[in-house]
């Protein structure tokens, strides 16, 4: 719509208006997925595979606090064993981190 002089004027573009969703080319794309068939067969993506995935490598590494051997480890590494072991002096944030991840869960 555009006003000129005080009067409006309807763009043909706009003179057929339509419900919000009831649009008749909008409707008629949308088919069923057939029975058994999935809309989405990847799933939904794991945000955070790699970490999960480098985390699980440290899962079943016995704790060795007073090893000092930390100046022997690559920054990501630390990073690594430091979410479990603060996981295991009971910090929820880093519990909480690994249960989303999956890394609690039995194997």
């Amino acid at each position: 719509m555009k006003k000129t002089d005080g009067k409006t004027e309807e763009s043909s573009l706009t003179t057929e208006k339509h419900e919000h969703g009831k649009n008749p080319n909008s409707l008629a794309n949308l088919q069923p997925f057939e029975k058994g068939v999935s809309g989405n067969p990847g799933g939904r993506n794991v945000k955070y595979a790699k970490l999960k995935n480098a985390l699980m490598q440290y899962a079943d590494q016995k704790s060795n606090t007073y090893d000092w051997s930390w100046n022997n480890l690559t920054f990501k590494e630390r990073v690594l064993i430091g979410i479990w072991e603060k996981a295991g002096k009971g910090d929820t944030k880093m519990i909480e981190i690994l249960a989303q991840l999956g890394c609690l869960d039995e194997r």
